[in-house]
C-alpha cells in the first residue's frame, strides 16, 4: 500500500503543476484580433471587340476529274494496222495524233466503186440532156415541116374547089399532113418525158454521191486521232488485231481543264450563302449566261490546294454551279470547281500536277465584309458571352451568331464596338465576381486566315 502512494503521489504532483501552469498563461494572454475579409479579383484575358474585315470561307473537299473523257471506239470493222509505239497508260498527246488505224485497204476500194457510180451517173445525166436538145431541135424542124404541109393542103382544098386538082392529089396531100402531125406529137411526147427523166437521173446521181461521201467517211473513220490533249487512261487494242464497229480501242482524258467536285456540308455552305449574297440580291434569268459569271460578279472566288510533307502547292479555280442533288450519306453539297491547264508550271517535287483522282482541298471564299464584330468561337457558350465591364466585373450578355468559321464566330447582335470579352475559360462563372484583365488576346491562326482570306 505505501508503494502504490508514493507511485500516485509521484505523477499527480508534475500533473497538477503543469495544469496550474497553463491556466495562468492562457489567463494572462489577449485574444487574437480578426481581420476583414478582401474580394480577390480573377485574372482572365481578355479580347476588345473592333471593328474588323471578315471574309466568308467554306472548305470542301474532293476527287480531281478531266474536264473531258474520250473513248477511241471503232466506228469501222477492219484490222489494226497501226498502234502508235507511244500508245500507253499516262502517255500525253497533243490533239489531232494518230494513235490507231485501221487497215484502208477495202475502204479505199469502196470510195473508187463509189466515184465510179457517180461519174457513171453523170455521164447518163449529160446523155439524157443532149438526146433532149436534139429531140428539141427535131421538134422544131418537123413543126415547120407541119407548117409547109399545112399550107399544100390548104392549096389543094382550094385547087379541088375551083376543080383544078384531083380528089386523089388531095387525099395524098392530106395523108402526108396527117403522118407529119404524128411525127410532132411523138416528138412532143419524148420531149414532156425528158424532164422527169432527167430529174430521176440527178436523184441517182445525189445517190451515189452520199455513197461516195459515206464511203469516204468511213476511209477517214479507220484513223483514230486525238480530239484534244489528253492523257491516255487505258489501251485495249494491239496491232494486227481484228475489231468490230463498237470495239473500244482506247480512252483518254482532257488535261486542258481539269473539274473537282468538291463536298462541303450542307450546313457550313448554307451559312457561307447566307454571308456571301447580299440581301436583296435576285439571281437574274440568263440562261445564256453561265453560272460562273454571276457568282464572280457577286466577288465568289476558289481555289484548290494539296499539302503534304513533300510540297504545299495552290491553284486559282472557277466555281461553275454546284450538284443537283445533296448527297444522302455526307448531307453535303457538291460544288463544282475548274481549274484550267492543271499541268502547267509543274515542278518535280514543288508542284504537282493536278492528276486523275488526286484527293485535294477547295477553299471558297466571298466578297470580303467590312467592320465586322469578331470573336473567338469558345468565347460563345449558349448563345451568350462573358464581358468585363468598366468596373471589371463579369457580365453575361446574350448575343446573336451570325456564322461561326473556323474557330471565330461573327456575331450580329449583342456586342458593341469597344466591349471587353472574357476569352478564358472561367470556373465557377459568377456574375458580378471581379476580374483582373490581363489585356487582348492575339488572334489565332484560323482568325488571322479568316480576316486575310487565307
Amino acid at each position: 500500500m505505501k508503494t502504490l502512494a508514493i507511485r500516485l503521489l509521484s505523477f499527480g504532483i508534475p500533473l497538477g503543476l503543469a495544469l496550474l501552469a497553463f491556466v495562468m498563461f492562457t489567463s494572462s494572454r489577449e485574444p487574437p484580433q480578426q481581420a476583414a475579409l478582401a474580394e480577390t479579383a480573377r485574372t482572365v484575358r481578355i479580347q476588345t471587340v473592333e471593328p474588323r474585315s471578315f471574309v466568308p470561307m467554306v472548305t470542301g473537299y474532293g476527287n480531281v476529274e478531266p474536264v473531258r473523257t474520250w473513248n477511241a471506239v471503232a466506228q469501222v470493222p477492219g484490222r489494226i494496222e497501226f498502234v502508235h509505239p507511244n500508245l500507253r497508260v499516262g502517255a500525253v498527246f497533243p490533239a489531232g495524233a494518230e494513235i490507231i488505224r485501221v487497215a484502208k485497204e477495202d475502204y479505199e476500194l469502196a470510195v473508187g466503186e463509189a466515184e465510179a457510180n457517180r461519174d457513171a451517173a453523170t455521164a447518163e445525166l449529160k446523155e439524157l440532156e443532149i438526146r433532149a436538145a436534139n429531140t428539141a431541135r427535131s421538134l422544131e424542124i418537123e413543126r415547120r415541116s407541119l407548117e409547109i404541109k399545112q399550107e399544100d393542103l390548104t392549096r389543094q382544098e382550094d385547087l379541088l374547089r375551083r376543080g383544078v386538082a384531083s380528089q386523089s392529089t388531095l387525099d395524098t396531100v392530106q395523108r402526108d399532113f396527117l403522118q407529119q402531125q404524128v411525127k410532132v406529137q411523138e416528138l412532143e411526147n419524148s420531149m414532156n418525158l425528158y424532164p422527169a427523166e432527167i430529174e430521176t437521173q440527178k436523184t441517182q446521181i445525189a445517190v451515189a454521191e452520199a455513197r461516195l461521201a459515206t464511203a469516204k467517211l468511213d476511209l477517214d473513220r479507220t484513223n483514230i486521232t486525238m480530239p484534244f490533249r489528253g492523257r491516255i487512261a487505258s489501251k485495249e487494242v494491239e496491232a494486227t488485231q481484228f475489231v468490230s464497229a463498237g470495239t473500244t480501242l482506247a480512252s483518254a482524258g482532257d488535261i486542258g481543264a481539269a473539274e473537282i467536285v468538291a463536298q462541303v456540308p450542307q450546313d457550313q455552305f448554307a451559312s457561307f450563302v447566307g454571308l456571301a449574297v447580299p440581301p436583296d440580291f435576285q439571281m437574274p434569268v440568263q440562261r445564256d449566261r453561265p453560272a460562273s459569271a454571276r457568282l464572280a460578279n457577286l466577288g465568289w472566288q476558289a481555289k484548290v490546294k494539296i499539302h503534304s510533307s513533300q510540297f504545299d502547292a495552290e491553284w486559282p479555280a472557277q466555281i461553275q454551279h454546284t450538284s443537283d442533288t445533296i448527297d444522302a450519306t455526307s448531307r453535303s453539297v457538291g460544288v463544282i470547281v475548274r481549274v484550267d491547264d492543271p499541268y502547267g508550271n509543274i515542278l518535280p517535287g514543288v508542284r504537282p500536277p493536278l492528276v486523275k483522282g488526286m484527293f485535294v482541298r477547295v477553299i471558297l471564299q466571298a466578297k470580303q465584309l467590312e467592320d465586322q464584330r469578331i470573336v473567338p468561337r469558345s468565347a460563345v457558350r449558349d448563345g451568350r458571352v462573358f464581358l468585363a465591364n468598366a468596373d471589371n466585373r463579369l457580365e453575361s450578355r446574350a448575343v446573336q451568331v451570325r456564322a461561326f468559321q473556323g474557330s471565330e464566330a461573327l456575331i450580329s447582335e449583342g456586342l458593341d464596338f469597344g466591349d471587353r470579352v472574357v476569352v478564358s475559360d472561367i470556373s465557377p462563372a459568377i456574375e458580378g465576381m471581379l476580374l483582373a484583365p490581363m489585356g487582348e488576346a492575339p488572334l489565332t491562326d484560323q482568325a488571322a486566315a479568316a480576316v486575310s482570306g487565307e
